[in-house]
């Protein structure tokens, strides 16, 4: 299995030529990167036909887009209903219509409050003139707000400490991005120019708008920091690891070169650069280092045992070529089983990356060769001799009793763990505390509102029937029975404005303040509230334009995946069983983040599934017996496995991230496994050697290399636990514990694995 001598013939006849070509080839496929572009929304995690987003875009069709920023004014101890607190709140008001794209803004000081006047109404803004008001009329206003079910619990904390100041925007499509930048750069300069003029406040910013452009930056301080800082990482650890400054350059240029190959594609087929597909280059990093790292360390010890550089590099691509190749495509397999996934962006990072893996295989097999020839390596040097690992072999096979069962019971009972694992698919947790889109939202969760909403769009029938009196009072029941449930903080809808409307008109009477008994009267007070307010501060994004249909939006306090699932499912039970005919569903992107998170787990297996039968496929056939095929199986397998157990017991909560995991780690830890059984055979069948002998044989071949890569693998990925988008964060995490795992079950489980199964099946019989 390990001789190549035509391969190895064919890649040292001509290496300058070849270098030259394929160097040529790989810029080619990199120009394609100039045609790259950022796109780093919500919505990237959603595929066009997701059912969830198609409702929240009919959604958005019928009562117009709300994206929106969200100004959180936190007054401390002190409280918003103080003279100058308010003339705060009422200036940034103002000043928030002058906005980019602003559209509509909502405040406490802004809130449409009616009121008697004689035998008038009015309609008037809740605070006018701040600056003036005395302690009497700030403590009615105080009195007011808070038992308003429009603001408490929406724009007013409970204790009328914390309120905000909502922004909608009205945002051109064709330049999005630019027009989020340009709104909330110019929102940042408002907030630090209030705090500035009232330093008694802290303001802090929310909204879709924030959140967009806050992942843009993150996507942007990722590419721009985690990359250096791990290229710099692996400099130093190759040339540690290698003892050889020379070898370490080499890697660098094949890195550089398989990078450009991934990413280069990505340019070519379209793909644009997300929060999640970001960390590609860092993933083909790790995978182009371990593809040199067993060609130098092969070509490295021949240099060592005094052969000249080109015998040398034969001797190397001799035993490691095949090998080689053998990984990068089970690799590849693994990251392309991840286009199972049911989100995007993750099917774009396995491709981007099964890209690039190849990519790393084409440069390391046609342009190193030539760097290794036209670099002054030198002959009979210790460099590249790696770590002894003749000990632990010695260990292993001595105590392989132990060893063997010590393993599956550590195994057996890190896997107990899956069952803690619970998915929390929640995007405010998506940014590390550092990131103040993150501090804003825990002050917004804390101390006003929730997180969450659901919105849902109920129907009457036809046109002009929202003032029907039954269609009325059912959307009023189920707003009664939304705000009895335990999780939720608020209800928007206009029935209230209209029980509001009836009170004032009956002389602010409290028992009149419930729905008009006729739709004549509905609609007058419909049509007077529409025409009395002001521009800017109409109503069509509860109704719909033909007045058809109500949103009723409620917020909730945040919700894990299946606390939100299952307070959806019961909403739809009340509607069905209490009001059949407005039966709908809620839509939002706490729900749509739920079902995708789940659906995406359930879509994994099956690709992990696949991808682990192909895989196993490919290597009974490489390695011509089923024994070994299934053998490479369990390390395979485990690894993965034990992880996401341990992550079950020691934190029980993981994002969508875990989902992809197994995708993510088949791929790279097959690797090992891969080198250490193409070893074993070799010694097993070719050499002759007993299985003990062929354990140490392979530990001395390969052992240094996979332990080397291992660490420079386990350390990239670890590099990823930077980032402050949690989704990488997390992934990092779980596959450099993967990977750090699957290293020691190679060199601990792996070898008596093997022992125990030839001495069940001997050497003669095994197929």
């Amino acid at each position: 299995m390990a001789a190549n001598k035509p391969l190895t013939n064919l890649l040292i006849r001509h290496p300058y030529w070849l270098l030259l070509a394929n160097l040529l080839g790989v810029m080619l496929i990199a120009s394609g990167a100039t045609r790259l572009q950022v796109d780093s929304g919500i919505d990237i995690f959603f595929a066009d036909d997701d059912p969830n987003l198609l409702a929240e875009q009919q959604l958005k069709a019928t009562y117009g887009r709300e994206d929106n920023i969200l100004f959180i004014i936190d007054s401390g101890e002190a409280g918003i209903f103080r003279a100058d607190s308010l003339e705060a709140i009422e200036t940034l008001t103002e000043r928030a219509w002058h906005l980019p794209h602003s559209k509509r803004v909502d405040s406490i000081t802004n809130f449409l409050h009616p009121e008697v006047d004689g035998d008038d109404i009015r309609i008037d803004p809740l605070v006018q003139d701040a600056a003036t008001l005395d302690t009497q009329e700030i403590d009615r206003l105080r009195k007011i707000a808070l038992a308003e079910q429009a603001l408490a619990g929406r724009l007013l904390g409970p204790e009328g400490d914390v309120t905000a100041v909502n922004v909608d925007l009205l945002l051109p499509q064709d330049d999005l991005a630019a027009a989020i930048a340009e709104s909330v750069t110019a929102a940042r300069t408002l907030a630090d120019a209030l705090m500035q003029a009232h330093p008694d406040l802290q303001v802090h910013l929310a909204g879709w708008a924030v959140t967009e452009q806050t992942l843009a930056e993150v996507t942007a301080k990722d590419s721009t920091t985690l990359m250096p800082a791990l290229l710099a990482l692996v400099l130093v650890l190759l040339a540690l690891l290698l003892r050889s400054v020379l070898a370490a350059l080499c890697t660098i240029i094949v890195i550089a070169l398989s990078i450009a190959v991934g990413m280069g594609y990505a340019g070519w087929s379209g793909v644009a650069i997300n929060s999640v597909n970001v960390s590609a280059p860092s993933i083909i990093l790790t995978l182009a280092v371990a593809d040199c790292i067993h060609v130098l360390s092969a070509y490295l010890r021949a240099l060592g045992q005094a052969h000249e550089k080109r015998a040398a590099l034969a001797l190397a691509l001799d035993h490691t070529a095949y090998p080689v190749f053998l990984t990068s495509v089970t690799t590849a397999i693994g990251f392309l089983s991840m286009n199972f996934s049911e989100s995007p962006p993750f099917r774009e990072l396995g491709s981007i990356a099964a890209v690039g893996v190849i990519g790393a295989l084409w440069v390391t097999l046609t342009i190193l060769p030539g760097l290794l020839l036209l670099l002054p390596f030198r002959r009979g040097s210790k460099q590249g001799q790696g770590l002894p690992l003749g000990r632990l072999a010695d260990f292993v096979i001595r105590n392989q009793q132990r060893v063997f069962w010590l393993s599956l019971l550590a195994i057996a009972l890190s896997v107990s763990g899956l069952a803690r694992i619970e998915l929390n698919d929640d995007p405010s947790a998506y940014f590390s505390e550092e990131v103040p889109l993150k501090q804003a939202l825990n002050v917004l969760e804390d101390r006003l509102s929730g997180l969450q909403s659901l919105h849902y769009s109920l129907d009457s029938g036809s046109a002009d029937s929202i003032t029907e009196p039954a269609f009325l009072a059912a959307v009023d029941r189920f707003a009664e029975w939304l705000r009895e449930q335990p999780e939720v903080v608020n209800v928007q809808v206009f029935t209230d404005t209209l029980k509001r409307l009836n009170e004032v008109m009956h002389d602010d009477d409290p028992q009149w303040r419930r729905l008009p008994d006729s739709r004549a009267m509905a609609a007058q007070y419909t049509l007077l509230y529409e025409i009395s307010v002001p521009y800017g501060q109409d109503v069509t994004h509860q109704m719909s334009a033909d007045k058809s249909a109500l949103k009723l939006t409620a917020t909730l306090r945040n919700q894990k995946s299946q606390g939100i699932m299952a307070f959806e499912q019961r909403s739809k039970k009340w509607l069905a069983a209490n009001a059949p005919e407005l039966r709908t569903r809620g839509t939002g992107q706490a729900i749509s983040f739920a079902n995708v998170g789940l659906r995406n787990i359930k879509s994994m297996l099956s690709g992990s599934l696949f991808a682990v039968l192909l895989i196993s496929g490919c290597l009974v056939l490489a390695f011509r017996s089923l024994r070994y095929g299934l053998v490479s199986l369990i390390p395979n397998l485990f690894p993965a496995f034990v992880a996401l157990g341990l992550w079950g017991t020691l934190v029980g909560e993981v994002n969508i991230a875990a989902s992809v995991v197994f995708s993510l780690t088949l791929g790279i830890i097959v690797d090992d496994t891969t080198h250490f059984l193409v070893k074993y055979i070799e010694a097993r069948r070719g050499l002759g050697l007993s299985a003990e002998n062929a354990v140490r044989y392979t530990f001395d071949a390969v052992g240094s290399a996979l332990v080397s890569t291992s660490i420079v693998l386990a350390l990239g990925f670890l590099a990823l636990v930077q980032s402050d988008f949690s989704v990488n964060a997390t992934s990092g995490l779980l596959v450099a514990a993967t990977i750090t795992i699957a290293i020691v079950l190679d060199l601990l489980f792996l070898p008596t694995l093997l022992i125990k199964s030839d001495r069940l099946l001997p050497a003669g019989q095994q197929t």
